[in-house]
C-alpha cells in the first residue's frame, strides 16, 4: 500500500514529519513537538495502513449491513495524530455512495499530537464525499487511572457506531496508571455501553512484550478482554499481523499488530 500523494505531501512537506521508528515501550502522551513530529512520519503512515487494510476487509464482509447507512459516528480513544481516523474515513469514502454524513469525537491526552490531527482533518474534509462533522475535544485529556474513565461521559454523551483505539492502551500499561490492573479490560467495559446496537469496537496494539508487566501484549489484550462481556467478531492472523506502508521516506515500511474486532 502506497500513502496518497495529498497525504504525503501534507504530513512531510508542509506539517514537516520526521521518519524515525523506535523499539522502545511506547509512550508518547508526554511527546514534545520534535518527538511528535517523528510519531507523525512514523506511525501515522502505519496506522493507516493497518485502519485500511482491516476496515476495508470487514465492510468486505459486512457490506449489506452498513451499505444503507446516511450518518455513521466514530468515536477514536487515544487518536494521536489521526492516521487511524483517516484511513477509515478513506474506506468509508470508497466502499458507500449513500453515506452524507460523519460525526467523529477524537480524544488524545497530548496537545502537539491535536494540533496536527485538528490540521489534517480540515485537509481531509476537502477529499471526502460526506459532510464530516469533526467535534474536538478543545484541550487534552489526560487519563491517569482507571477513575479517571469517568471523565470520558462528558465526551462521549452518546453512543457510537464506531469505536477505536490504536496503539494506546499499551502506554497505560507501560506507565502503570492502572496500577497492576488489566487496562484492555477496563477500558473495553468503559466503552461497551458507549455503542449503538449493532455498534463495532476495534482495539489495536503493538506486539511486543512489555517491560513493565512483563507480559506480551496481545496475551494481556486477550486476557482482559475474557473478563468482560464484549463478543469477538474478527481478530488478526496468528500471534500479529504484518503490514506494509510506502512512502516518500520509507519503501515498504513494516507494522506488526495485534487486533480485536468486537461487539456488545
Amino acid at each position: 500500500m502506497t500513502l496518497p500523494t495529498w497525504l504525503d505531501n501534507l504530513i512531510f512537506e508542509e506539517l514537516g514529519a520526521q521518519y524515525c521508528p523506535s523499539y522502545a515501550d511506547m509512550t508518547n502522551i508526554h511527546d514534545d513537538r520534535d518527538a511528535t513530529l517523528k510519531y507523525l512520519g512514523t506511525y501515522f503512515p502505519r496506522s493507516y495502513a493497518e485502519a485500511y487494510s482491516i476496515f476495508s476487509d470487514y465492510f468486505g464482509n459486512h457490506f449489506s449491513e452498513w451499505q444503507n447507512r446516511e450518518e455513521i459516528s466514530i468515536f477514536d480513544f487515544g487518536c494521536g495524530t489521526g492516521g487511524e481516523i483517516v484511513g477509515l474515513l478513506t474506506v468509508l469514502n470508497n466502499k458507500f455512495n449513500n453515506l452524507k454524513k460523519v460525526k467523529i469525537v477524537a480524544l488524545d491526552g497530548n496537545q502537539n499530537a491535536l494540533l496536527r490531527y485538528e490540521k489534517i482533518m480540515k485537509i481531509m474534509q476537502e477529499t471526502i464525499q460526506f459532510h464530516c462533522q469533526i467535534e474536538n475535544h478543545p484541550a487534552a485529556i489526560y487519563i491517569d487511572d482507571f477513575y479517571d474513565l469517568n471523565i470520558l461521559d462528558a465526551v462521549m454523551d452518546e453512543n457510537f457506531d464506531i469505536v477505536m483505539s490504536f496503539k494506546a492502551i499499551c502506554e497505560f500499561v507501560t506507565e502503570q496508571q492502572f496500577e497492576q490492573k488489566n487496562p484492555y479490560e477496563h477500558i473495553v467495559n468503559f466503552m461497551l455501553p458507549k455503542l449503538k446496537s449493532e455498534g463495532i469496537i476495534l482495539i489495536e496494539d503493538i506486539t511486543t512484550k512489555n517491560c513493565i508487566s512483563d507480559e506480551w501484549l496481545p496475551v494481556m489484550m486477550d486476557r482482559g478482554l475474557n473478563k468482560t462481556t464484549c463478543k469477538e467478531i474478527e481478530r488478526n492472523e496468528g500471534y500479529n499481523q504484518m503490514y506494509l506502508i510506502t512512502h516518500s521516506h520509507k519503501s515498504n515500511d513494516k507494522s506488526k499488530v495485534a487486533w480485536r474486532m468486537i461487539k456488545r
